[in-house]
């Protein structure tokens, strides 16, 4: 929801920041998850511009409440039945099988289903819309990105065009990029190493690394990126000499970036599909390098 509404400039990133870090208290922004806060963020935008008021939300958080409630009740009831049952037709117990952490419905999981309902039904989003963006972000992995880099390494064209568009890039060797923020490469030498973060929220390459992993998103990380990266890099097994510079590069709601890591020796005959198995995740966010050829059975 939150990226099609800022796709459609219903407000932007920095604004969804403003709520986020100027907004919400200390203890506010701590104890609200990640993603609850870009619930929080569109409540508080989507009001302020006077496209939904307040009494609605809270019309259909009511609604979307018993709702949940009653859906949740009904699949836990089932489910006692099935597990008590003098007869059924599995061989296992089936509360075995049932999820322990399925408890009633929470707070963000009431709002997200009243905001969805309310901007469905003002015609501001389409259920086929955000069915095909779920499915584009789940589509979304690190793959993408290793097979970015994959041609980046054998191709200069593909390296040129990725350092000044890596969107551009990605889609040039055929990988769909369509409503992708911007991304450019930066590329890892002997004498430079790149590291990626995001200093005041989470802006990462989700287009073509998917979802930031935890470890991103937090504020240790963060910290420690800027302060101490060369100390970051040793945490995560990674050791460069002391003469190779280390620059951490910000990610911004404008500007994402992606690490080109340091093609590994003896892989100038490689093809590109080869190459995609020496491209990790945290080679691309900076964090390590790439597999050497050795330990690629």
């Amino acid at each position: 929801m939150v990226i099609l509404l800022v796709g459609r400039g219903f407000y932007t990133l920095d604004a969804s920041r403003r709520v986020a870090e100027i907004d919400l208290s200390a203890d506010e922004y701590d104890s609200i998850r990640y993603y609850d806060r870009w619930l929080v963020q569109a409540r508080r935008l989507m009001t302020e511009l006077d496209v939904i008021s307040e009494a609605e939300v809270e019309r259909e958080i009511v609604v979307a409440r018993d709702q949940l409630t009653a859906e949740h009740e009904s699949v836990d009831s089932v489910l006692t039945d099935a597990a008590v049952g003098a007869a059924h037709p599995h061989d296992h117990d089936v509360a075995a099988d049932t999820d322990a952490s399925d408890s009633p419905p929470g707070e963000y999981e009431i709002l997200e289903a009243a905001l969805r309902t309310l901007f469905l039904s003002k015609g501001l989003l389409t259920a086929t819309e955000l069915q095909a963006e779920g499915a584009a972000m789940e589509s979304r992995t690190p793959e993408l990105g290793t097979r970015l880099v994959a041609h980046a390494w054998s191709d200069p064209k593909i390296f040129d065009l990725a350092i000044y568009d890596a969107i551009a890039a990605a889609a040039a060797i055929g990988l769909d990029m369509s409503n992708a923020v911007p991304v450019r490469a930066v590329a890892n030498t002997p004498d430079v190493h790149h590291l990626v973060v995001c200093t005041l929220c989470s802006c990462y390459p989700r287009p073509l690394l998917g979802p930031p992993p935890t470890w991103y998103k937090s504020r240790a990380y963060h910290a420690k990126a800027v302060i101490a990266p060369r100390g970051i890099l040793r945490e995560f097994g990674t050791e460069l000499p002391a003469s190779t510079e280390i620059r951490a590069v910000d990610s911004t709601a404008d500007l994402r970036y992606l690490v080109i890591p340091r093609r590994p020796a003896g892989t100038d005959d490689w093809s590109a599909d080869q190459l995609e198995k020496l491209v990790t995740r945290d080679s691309m966010i900076g964090v390590g390098l790439a597999t050497e050829p050795a330990t690629i059975a």
